[in-house]
């Protein structure tokens, strides 16, 4: 019997066509998941792999057609007064659906670890932490951002901001205190102090200049009262003599936070980057953080965003806790966030880029002020001094 040949044209002909079939069937496999609709444009869901096992919590919002129903994505701090630490379901209270935040240090006041912006104030300046922030046009970005703050004064100098929220450490340096810092203290001690007064009544946005007028001049110990529209620049000696500034001049304060070029109106910080353009990238010792720390199996929670930049990723994965789910490395959460994600979200998108934020016993996601994963501490929820929220844009 005579086998039959084909010419190769013929085959690739017959073959070419099949193609994309047997490609849609490879990467057809699906993450059994519990989905359900919480708001427009986002869903929760829950999966749990075998394979740690891992008991996985994620919220997927759709940017665009979440804003067009007026839901949107905030950044909140818990109050200072008293302990200055709040669970994130209550946090969460008016919110859709939350996350805990940054990482914290628990002294008098609790500060959280880096930047954080709130409605576009800044309440927090950045340290070389990986931050998650949500620009003036609704687009989330990932970055290391850098404080560059100062005075232009009407003669052209421009004076260096160097800090936020805090006394000037040196004689020739200068700070500066916004309404947000009254949450930080009360009371302001350095040589000197120039009280701005916006001349149009807005307040300043991150990636902005705005004109103030020089309102008046403090020295030594203060109380800090400051109305929106207002801001504090606290001196050293040195510059207190100096006299390139005084009561009455007009001056311009800018505030910027590169690489964002655009105005920044929410940012958390967390630490460290995870996945950078779309390939795994644990850059826990570019941001210092211990080796333990990554490669060691913990609770961890995350946030990132697709290529297009219009579907972001709130994610939670228990740990500690085995036989229920026993946490994951910054490997594996990545992995997660690249290759897991697309076989149980909506979009069937990867994260493009993502960053981790505090975890082990912080580690929470609330939804409808339920709180849906299983915090590993033996207490329960862990207060935080901060939160992701989706929220209404009228709450």
């Amino acid at each position: 019997m005579r086998r039959a040949v084909f010419p190769r044209a013929r085959v690739a002909a017959l073959v070419l066509p099949l193609l994309p079939l047997f490609a849609s069937n490879c990467n057809s496999a699906r993450i059994p998941a519990h989905t359900e609709e919480v708001a427009p444009g986002v869903h929760y869901h829950s999966a749990d792999l075998i394979d740690g096992p891992w008991a996985i919590h994620a919220l997927e919002i759709n940017l665009p057609e979440a804003r067009r129903a007026g839901v949107d994505l905030r950044s909140a701090r818990a109050p200072v007064s008293g302990p200055g630490l709040e669970k994130t379901s209550e946090l969460a209270r008016d919110a859709i659906a939350a996350i805990n935040g940054d990482f914290f240090y628990t002294g008098t006041p609790v500060r959280s670890s880096g930047l954080q912006i709130c409605d576009g104030q800044l309440v927090e300046e950045p340290r070389p932490r990986t931050a998650f922030a949500i620009n003036q046009a609704g687009e989330p970005m990932v970055a290391v951002f850098q404080l560059r703050a100062g005075l232009m004064t009407r003669a052209g100098h421009v004076l260096t901001i160097s800090h936020l929220a805090r006394p000037p450490q040196r004689a020739d340096e200068i700070t500066y205190y916004n309404p947000q810092s009254q949450a930080w203290t009360d009371t302001v001690r350095a040589p000197v102090g120039y009280i701005l007064q916006s001349l149009d009544g807005e307040t300043m946005v991150i990636n902005d200049t705005l004109k103030v007028r020089v309102h008046q001049v403090r020295r030594r110990k203060w109380p800090l009262k400051l109305k929106p529209g207002q801001w504090l620049i606290a001196a050293g000696r040195e510059f207190s003599r100096s006299r390139v500034v005084a009561p009455g001049d007009t001056v311009q304060l800018f505030c910027q936070l590169p690489p964002a070029t655009q105005p920044l109106r929410q940012a958390i910080s967390g630490g460290p980057r995870i996945v950078r353009d779309g390939v795994v990238s644990i850059e826990h010792e570019r941001e210092h953080l211990g080796t333990d720390f990554a490669s060691d199996r913990h609770p961890r929670t995350a946030v990132g965003f697709t290529r297009n930049r219009e579907r972001v990723y709130l994610v939670t994965v228990d740990g500690r806790q085995p036989g229920h789910s026993v946490g994951m490395t910054l490997e594996e959460l990545a992995e997660l966030m690249t290759t897991k994600l697309p076989q149980f979200t909506k979009s069937g998108q990867p994260a493009f880029q993502a960053v981790n934020l505090d975890g082990g016993g912080s580690t929470t996601m609330v939804v409808r002020n339920t709180v849906v994963n299983r915090p590993s501490d033996q207490t329960g929820e862990r207060p935080v001094a901060n939160a992701l929220l989706v929220v209404r844009s009228d709450a």
